[in-house]
């Protein structure tokens, strides 16, 4: 460690001699032929090597535009481009060594008269422009395509999970813009399933994105955007639009819409209420009653669910705006579902037990975040303040075999946080960051459970009426730090240094209502924690930012002292102190014009918190109680991953390779106790290791002929860990393999299949003596047609088949029918939907749940056939 920090300095050093700044400082005007100003016109720095772009602005109203680079460019000849709709192009070169210029570009308006050509062909779907590819919205369009999630998940290269996170090549994007503005942060399902398809023109993926504009081509980024491009005439007017739909038996959804997309304003407004069970979840991030997993969630959720959603942001300059995103979710769920569990031992043994369900829950949310921010190539700064409180209540009747049980619970969560970010750049050489993050949050629960549960534990084997289990968790936490960049040409070192302060309190208690009315406290079952963590941490980063590689090596060092103590029970308490030092790496290299292969190391020191050390054990169900006492440092994990990212724009084909390896040694072994009524978790010190491997593959292609992607990926993981389970020490190896294909081929200009089928197959085994090994296969299969007999009249079928096979038993089998007529009255802006989902009236659904030695089926209720009618109008 000693010898590390003796060579930062010493690189520092070395990197200062060699180091030739070469600075781009270039402005000019844009007119016309007869002197007026040209706005919007795009000015790119290009390099005429290849011709590939590096830096992009646009002219103001006034045609001036600016380009002030901050990327240190190896001597090359470079040029300056200008575009503008209307006129011909122009470009002069320029030398990358030059200090600051200062020019004046004349745009002239085309006056060439074209012959009359006819031009046979189609636009290519996907078009790049350095590191922007454009996918052209109506080329992944069909007739039927309602919202832009529907253009999205058929992007090549582009993959939606069924939460809405958007991927590319793999990885989570990091941010989601429209026409380059971040209204919605990580809520942009808000934007994905609500906008029009007939108002979007283009999805843009930004690859290696860079948020901060004054880093952009200094400090590179493995991630990519999407940027959304609305058509113009969707941009000079406020979008709205109604929707309503009324079925029987009786059921109903609303949804009123206001958006607009302008230059200096852009809004989503939206309120909607039903009871067919579609919850908001993707929009808001909540989280409501489970459902099941391979069919949709409307399927099994009765409910009555309402959203009001207002996201509004104003540019005050071109780089200067104000974002106010406020949300109110409320939502009555309910569901009714039979759970069978059963976990297999070493030796033969088994527990089993069996319940019945019928669950409610109840949340009333809010959440509002006020930002101001300036993003501009010379100045950056950030303040955002988001204040969320939610009230939730959940109640249900458990049947076992023994008795009824009736478990209510009700938690509220108020939380306050501000988050100060801004850089600071010197004479395009120095770049300081400075970042404060403030937060509090308070969030009291309660449990009730009717009659008294778990007598032979909590009360001398004695019935008493009910159980009461209290807790609570405040957190106060503050971090501040500052950052120093130092740029020598593809070169930069950064050190960081600050410091992180957190204090919390962990409250619990459980009292026993006896036969008798009267309160007592079982022992044991009290908690009074009070912790506090301080850290100071320092780190040096070296990135290197070339054309064919980038590499980026972080070393980070932190001073952690910790202290806890709990009231209730003086053993539970410790103090210490602990230096961490987590090194990361990152490095990626471009082996053709389009494709890339990276590696990646990190070393994670993963620490407790209260949540983890907590003496005093706590209650969280009618058969289950938990004591976690971890020691401070829980596991230290090593985490191997690389791969290969293909693309062939041209060809509209895309594909990714990726595989991870992560050692882990573990501090601590939970101990399990099962019982046929009880399950009770503790943490042991005990020293333990585990491994986690894996391999994804996903091909996709764009095939011109059928107007459609094909999509195919699969995937192998294995996990190998230890399990202490009723006084029994086991390995187990877990592998999880999978594969999927989806497709929606256009056959015809009147027919259209759709295809996505996925299969998994999870097996467990051990070496340990009488371990039961467990094997489950499922096939999820939807498919469907669409006719058009008419322009604007269509016909949809669907089918969606889903069947488990758990080795040792009958196969599981479910299928669902859907179906709709719709018509589009394409001058008023009409759409009229008559629809019946779940055709064979299936009123039940069964799932298999699998982990390393315990096999779960759950059976769900699920609501009728329904028949419905829908109307939606834009205006």
């Amino acid at each position: 460690m000693k010898k590390v920090l003796l060579l930062l300095p010493l690189l520092s050093l070395m990197l200062c001699a060699a180091a030739q700044q070469n600075e781009l400082h270039i402005s000019g005007t844009v007119t016309d032929s007869l002197g007026k100003a040209v706005p919007d016109a795009i000015v790119s720095l290009i390099r005429l090597s290849d011709n590939a772009g590096l830096l992009f602005t646009a002219t103001d109203q006034h045609g001036n535009f600016l380009v002030d680079s901050k990327e240190l460019f190896r001597p090359q000849t470079l040029a300056i481009k200008v575009t503008a709709a209307g006129f011909l192009k122009q470009q002069t070169i320029i030398n990358a060594a030059a200090g600051q210029l200062k020019f004046s570009m004349r745009s002239v308006a085309d006056a060439h008269i074209l012959p009359v050509v006819v031009v046979i062909g189609k636009q290519h779907p996907i078009v790049q422009k350095g590191d922007t590819l454009s996918y052209d919205a109506a080329r992944f369009t069909d007739k039927n395509d309602r919202h832009l999630r529907d253009i999205i998940q058929k992007l090549p290269g582009v993959e939606v999970e069924e939460n809405g996170t958007i991927k590319y090549q793999g990885k989570a994007i990091n941010k989601f813009y429209i026409e380059g503005d971040n209204l919605l942060d990580d809520r942009y399902t808000i934007a994905t399933d609500n906008i029009n398809v007939a108002d979007v023109d283009k999805v843009q993926v930004i690859e290696h994105n860079q948020h901060v504009k004054m880093l952009n081509g200094i400090i590179p980024s493995d991630r990519a955007a999407l940027n959304i491009v609305l058509k113009n005439k969707s941009k000079l007017k406020f979008l709205n639009s109604l929707e309503a739909t009324g079925g029987l038996p009786a059921t109903y959804n609303l949804e009123g819409k206001s958006m607009a997309f302008k230059t200096k304003f852009k809004a989503i407004n939206l309120a909607k209420g039903n009871d067919a069970g579609f919850d908001y979840s993707r929009e808001t991030g909540s989280s409501g009653l489970p459902v099941p997993e391979g069919i949709s969630r409307e399927r099994a959720l009765e409910n009555r669910s309402q959203l009001f959603s207002a996201n509004n942001l104003i540019k005050l300059t071109p780089y200067t705006a104000i974002k106010i995103n406020a949300t109110y979710n409320k939502e009555n769920q309910q569901t009714n579902h039979q759970l069978a569990a059963t976990y297999y031992l070493p030796g033969g043994d088994s527990i089993f037990y069996k319940e019945l369900n019928q669950d409610q829950y109840n949340a009333g949310s809010l959440n509002l975040n006020i930002a101001l921010g300036i993003n501009s190539p010379k100045n950056y700064l950030s303040s955002a303040t988001n204040f969320s409180r939610n009230n939730n209540t959940n109640s249900g009747s458990t049947y076992t075999s023994n008795s009824p049980i009736t478990q209510n619970s009700s938690a509220t969560t108020t939380r306050f946080s501000n988050t100060l970010s801004g850089y600071l750049m010197i004479r395009k050489m120095h770049i300081i960051n400075y970042e404060n993050s403030f937060a509090y949050s308070v969030n009291p629960q309660l449990l009730i459970l009717i009659p008294g549960i778990l007598q032979n534990v909590l009360n001398d084997s004695i019935p008493y009426l009910q159980t009461n289990q209290y807790q609570q968790l405040k957190n106060l936490s503050n971090t501040s730090q500052v950052a120093y960049n130092r740029v020598f040409q593809n070169w930069v070192l950064g050190l960081t240094t600050g410091l992180f302060l957190q204090s919390q309190q962990l409250h619990s208690a459980a009292t026993l209502t006896q036969q008798s009315t009267q309160t007592t406290a079982p022992e044991g079952f009290g908690n009074a924690v009070n912790w506090g963590k301080n850290e100071l941490f320092a780190q040096a980063t070296l990135t290197y930012n070339g054309y064919k590689s980038k590499l980026i090596l972080g070393a980070p060092v932190s001073w952690q002292h910790y202290r806890y103590y709990n009231d209730f029970i003086a053993a539970n308490q410790d103090k210490g102190t602990r230096l961490v030092f987590q090194p990361s790496f990152h490095w990626e290299y471009k082996t053709g014009k389009e494709n890339t292969v990276y590696l990646d190391y990190t070393l994670v020191n993963k620490t407790a918190g209260v949540q983890q050390i907590y003496g005093g054990a706590i209650i969280s169900g009618y058969r289950s109680f938990a004591s976690y006492e971890t020691p401070y440092l829980m596991s230290r994990a090593h985490t191997f991953s690389g791969g290969f990212d293909y693309k062939r724009v041209i060809k509209a084909f895309f594909a990714n390779l990726n595989m991870t390896f992560a050692p882990t040694k573990n501090y601590f072994l939970y101990s399990t106790t099962l019982q046929n009524n009880m399950t009770l978790v503790k943490a042991l010190p005990v020293i333990n290791y585990s491994q986690a491997a894996g391999t994804t593959v996903r091909v996709s292609k764009y095939i011109f002929s059928l107007n459609t992607t094909i999509t195919a990926d699969a995937a192998l993981s294995a996990t190998r860990l230890q399990l202490l389970q009723n006084e029994q020490l086991f390995r187990v190896l877990s592998i999880v393999r999978t594969a999927g294909l989806q497709v929606t081929p256009t056959v015809l200009k009147w027919l259209q299949f759709t295809i996505n089928g996925k299969y998994m197959q999870y097996t467990t085994a051990s070496g340990q003596t009488g371990f039961l090994q467990q094997e489950v296969r499922q096939w999820n299969l939807r498919s469907g047609l669409t006719l058009y007999p008419l322009n604007r009249f269509s016909f949809n079928f669907t089918n969606n088949y889903y069947q488990s096979l758990h080795r040792g038993s009958s196969a599981v089998r479910s299928l669902f029918l859907d179906s709709y007529l719709q018509y589009k009255f394409e001058k008023k802006s009409l759409l009229v939907r008559l629809a019946c989902t779940n055709i064979a009236n299936v009123r039940s659904y069964e799932m298999i749940d699998v982990s390393s030695n315990s096999i779960t089926t759950i059976s769900y209720h699920l609501r009728p056939r329904t028949v419905s009618l829908m109307a939606s109008f834009d205006f």
